[in-house]
């Protein structure tokens, strides 16, 4: 089994070293990393290139659908893991997920990315309400994964034909997740395979945040065949701060 570890970057050079530096430092070493640099213009490549990675630049920014594209063209591996620029790895991350590909049947598998920046109201109702995870406690099948720790078989993803370039910023994750399930591919989700979220919000970048993505989500949904309206009256209630 060969894996790939892809980190899709734009504008990430405050983040990018520590989540090479966690890749790198996996209990079971990735087979590749690439560094998927989306246009960045502020120094990110050049930090990638200090590292045993392959970075490959998209040269403008395409969004981040593409890049995760430019990932299943460019990577050598069978599997191919997505970990967001601004998430750390546990040590024990890919070890955990991919003992769930000795199950042929497994197409994708994803953890959760837990809030490692607890520093104001924002940081506190991002953690609570905009949890980027299930609440399993045990390995479970998932509908879809989330984008920020998340692996599939690369056939599996080509077989969709991958991500949808119109989702640029939002919702691609849980997109490629319905079309995978609606195919009969099946995921997981094991709970212990965490990646740690470093992203700091303000009240301002908070709202605009969960603005785009509930609208991404209720559109992806819809396009899906899956109810959008739960979604749409939780987003009403998160928007105005209330539980």
């Amino acid at each position: 089994m060969h894996a790939t570890v892809a980190i899709p970057c734009y504008n990430g050079a405050a983040y990018l070293e520590e989540t090479i530096r966690s890749v790198l430092a996996q209990s079971r070493p990735a087979d590749e990393v690439l560094v998927i640099d989306d246009g960045s213009s502020d120094g990110s490549a050049a930090i990638a290139a200090r590292y045993p990675v392959r970075l490959v630049t998209n040269g403008v920014t395409q969004g981040l659908s593409a890049a995760r594209n430019t990932a299943i063209a460019e990577c050598a591996g069978d599997i191919l893991a997505f970990i967001d620029v601004d998430a750390l790895a546990d040590e024990r991350w890919l070890e955990r997920l991919l003992a769930c590909y000795a199950d042929e049947t497994v197409s994708g598998v994803g953890g959760p990315g837990v809030e490692a920046q607890i520093h104001n109201t924002a940081d506190r109702w991002r953690a609570r309400h905009a949890a980027q995870g299930f609440n399993y406690r045990r390995l479970r099948p998932a509908p879809h994964l989330f984008g920020l720790n998340m692996y599939f078989r690369r056939e599996a993803l080509a077989g969709v034909g991958g991500f949808d370039t119109s989702l640029r910023t939002n919702a691609e994750d849980m997109d490629v997740g319905y079309r995978l399930t609606d195919q009969g591919h099946r995921l997981l989700y094991r709970p212990d395979a965490q990646v740690f979220h470093q992203r700091r919000d303000t009240l301002e970048s908070l709202r605009t945040t969960m603005y785009r993505w509930y609208y991404w989500a209720f559109v992806v949904k819809r396009k899906n065949g899956r109810n959008p309206w739960s979604l749409a009256l939780g987003t009403v209630r998160r928007l105005m701060w209330r539980e």
